[in-house]
């Protein structure tokens, strides 16, 4: 790998530009951003956003709204330069709450938090698209088995389709169309996996480079479900690269931004074409899916620590700000680094130290491939790809920017090779424009956050960095690295899930957490309706539980832990991956002798005696109900008939009784009610069926006993 050349337009700007650097106390990005926390309270429920003092500050605005809500109304407190909190006293628990703070300071800053008291569990996350490719399917037919399960028990169902790698990007889209028909409410993210055909789109060049204008991949297609993408008017083929190129008919499509907003998260791991790592592309996906599944189940672990190196500081535009937003917010500011550039090259600190988070920018670096063919290989200053081949990421979740490598289909990518190498999980091209991961920091997966970001159109979430080299926003080029399914935070596991039988019901017994955790919750995984059903109301204190669930062998279910988490931005009930098993054993006659029957205990049934009502199957299968005629009038006092074409049931007392009539089922459930009238009473029964039924009269005095009955109609 030879290489060849570097750019962020022209590097020989920096030393004019770095003079004015040098006389700025912050940088561009610095003084846009506003770096937020958050602490929650639970007595009284209150909320305390906080922020670092900035000096020349002369106001800050805070906002306020629910999770979910799509406009921010007026500000909720105007306050002072000098201020460094906003508490909000007005909040409940378990609602979850999105605040905006923007400062005033010779232009603005903004930041963003998410946060909320006890949060309740997220228990059904939805259905997930695995779109997998088939030349790797087989090869890596025990890792995606482990995918799926991971997915499983985090709350997603799973809809896996195997894709040719011949297979059209239209043809890829209608698929996760259909699906996403079938159930629109329901499906949540595409996750691909793999060589599946690359969607190119627009006529851009969001670095800013001239030579590099024209389509690019555009992942988001896959998340876009209802928009018109046309091939019809663009007509670009100047650019440098060919895979740039877009004229009409040649399956590129149009649009430099979507067509409408995106119903669907997107993530993608594709680690072909990477050649100057050894690895085949099966084994770096193997080894991608084997630590994505260590941390998931906690089995890889980093300090929750993270780092900014912005070595684009001399241009006069906060394009790190999406960095320190959502490092500060993730691990909180003492907990941030912000490295110098003069410390650089960065790889040196991106290899040698683990940090849940890392940013970094610089002048993109380009070099030869192995057809002579340029590749963008990453930063000058910064970290490479021929660096990753040689020294292990230690960056989780990671952010960068630069020239050239925000487009990502081809060899030796910087932006897919993160990915190949060490712990590293995600990456994103953030600056142009921002990416917003603030709500990770209270639980949400990162395919959210990628989803939110790509659906920013200024009016949501700022500073969107458009116009950069005089050009307009577009989204279209933004893609997420990575299993959009990841959380910034897991729980260990409880293992060992074991379900058996007590008599009738399921019984569960498990190997609890390594962890210290608040309790266990037990979910029946109902694939007919697509729903995890929770078996425990409350979490189980211990590592065993008998349920009221009924004992049918081949049932699946899990047991996850809970606890509740306070992160930098509040707190949150969290649940881990789920421990999965199938009921085991003998299938249990039921009370009637059938095999894992619905008789139960607590069921009704029918002992064939016309004093009871309401029976049920006791604890011995012994058919019992409640006697019926306690406490009754006379029959002097009350009688009732049925007319001759049983319609009408006459009730007739010997003096007024005032009151109300039920007539019930022989199981006890109410069929009609009303007001006695008196002496004499009729009630249309024309809409009941031949049956028994139970006739209630109950006076409205409370000295007055009721008087339960029963009657037979016969047509």
């Amino acid at each position: 790998m030879r290489i060849l050349a570097s750019g962020l337009k022209q590097v020989t700007v920096l030393a004019s530009l770095m003079v004015e650097l040098l006389a700025c106390a912050q940088s561009p990005s610095r003084k846009g951003a506003v770096q937020l926390s958050a602490t929650v309270q639970t007595t009284p429920p209150s909320i305390t956003i906080t922020w670092e003092p900035y000096a020349g500050a002369t106001a800050y605005a805070v906002y306020r709204r629910v999770q979910g809500a799509t406009t921010w109304g007026s500000a909720v407190a105007n306050l002072t330069g000098t201020a460094t909190q906003y508490i909000d006293n007005s909040v409940v628990a378990e609602a979850v709450y999105e605040y905006k703070v923007t400062r005033t300071a010779m232009g603005t800053g903004y930041g963003y938090v998410l946060s909320g008291i006890a949060r309740p569990p997220v228990e059904q996350r939805g259905t997930l698209v695995l779109l997998v490719d088939s030349s790797m399917a087989q090869q890596l037919a025990a890792e995606v088995a482990q995918l799926e399960n991971d997915l499983l028990g985090d709350g997603w169902w799973v809809e896996r389709e195997e894709i040719p790698t011949v297979t059209t990007p239209a043809a890829v889209r209608a698929l996760v169309q259909s699906h996403y028909a079938a159930a629109p409410g329901q499906v949540k993210a595409v996750y691909v996996l793999g060589q599946v055909a690359v969607p190119y789109s627009g006529n851009t060049n969001p670095d800013g480079h001239t030579e590099h204008r024209g389509a690019w991949a555009c992942d988001g297609y896959y998340g876009e479900m209802n928009g018109t993408w046309t091939d019809a008017t663009v007509n670009n083929a100047n650019g440098v690269h060919l895979w740039n190129h877009n004229v009409p008919g040649d399956g590129k499509f149009d649009q430099s931004d979507f067509p409408s907003p995106l119903e669907l998260q997107v993530g993608r791991v594709d680690l072909s074409d990477l050649p100057t790592f050894t690895q085949s592309e099966a084994q770096l996906l193997q080894s991608y899916l084997s630590k994505a599944h260590q941390w998931k189940t906690k089995a890889l672990v980093v300090p929750a620590t993270s780092i900014v190196f912005d070595d684009l500081q001399w241009v006069n535009n906060p394009l790190a700000s999406s960095g320190y937003m959502s490092l500060t917010t993730s691990t909180g500011p003492i907990s941030l680094t912000d490295q110098p550039p003069s410390s650089g090259p960065f790889i040196n600190t991106f290899t040698t130290t683990d940090n849940l988070w890392t940013y970094h920018s610089g002048t993109g670096l380009q070099g030869v491939g192995t057809n002579g063919q340029v590749t963008f290989l990453g930063t000058y200053n910064g970290v490479s790809t021929p660096g990753l081949a040689a020294a292990p990421a230690g960056g989780i979740f990671n952010m960068s920017f630069g020239s050239y490598f925000g487009d990502w289909d081809n060899e030796d990518n910087y932006l897919r090779a993160v990915l190949a190498s060490g712990k590293a999980l995600t990456h994103v091209w953030s600056g142009i424009p921002n990416w917003f991961f603030h709500p990770m920091a209270m639980g949400e997966p990162i395919g959210y956050c990628a989803w939110r970001s790509m659906n920013n159109t200024n009016q949501d979430l700022s500073l969107q960095n458009g116009g950069w080299q005089g050009q307009s926003m577009s989204r279209g080029h933004m893609a997420l690295m990575g299993d959009p399914s990841l959380r910034q935070q897991y729980l260990a596991p409880p293992t060992d899930l074991v379900v058996s039988n007590s008599t009738w019901y399921a019984t569960f017994t498990w190997t609890a957490s390594p962890e210290p955790v608040d309790g266990y919750l037990i979910y029946h995984i109902d694939t007919v309706a697509g729903q995890f059903v929770r078996v425990t109301p409350t979490p189980v204190i211990g590592t065993s539980f008998t349920s009221e669930v009924q004992f049918i062998p081949g049932d699946r279910y899990m047991v996850r832990a809970i606890k509740l988490v306070t992160s930098n931005t509040g707190s949150y009930q969290d649940l881990s991956l789920g421990a999965m098993a199938t009921a085991q054993g003998a299938p249990v006659a039921d009370c009637l002798g059938v095999p894992s029957g619905p008789a139960l205990p607590g069921t009704s049934c029918d002992d064939g005696s016309v004093d009871t009502y309401n029976d049920v199957f006791d604890s011995t299968c012994t058919c019992i109900g409640a006697p019926v005629g306690l406490n009754e009038l006379s029959a002097a006092e009350v009688r009732w008939w049925l007319d001759e074409e049983a319609s009408q049931l006459v009730i007739s007392m010997e003096s007024p009784l005032v009151g109300s009539y039920c007539i019930r089922n022989v199981q006890g459930a109410l069929l009609k009610e009303g007001r006695l009238n008196g002496m004499r009473t009729q009630v249309g029964v024309s809409q009941l069926v031949p049956a028994t039924y139970i006739l209630e009269l109950n006076p409205t005095k409370s000295k007055e006993a009721s008087v339960v009955k029963r009657f037979t109609l016969v047509r």
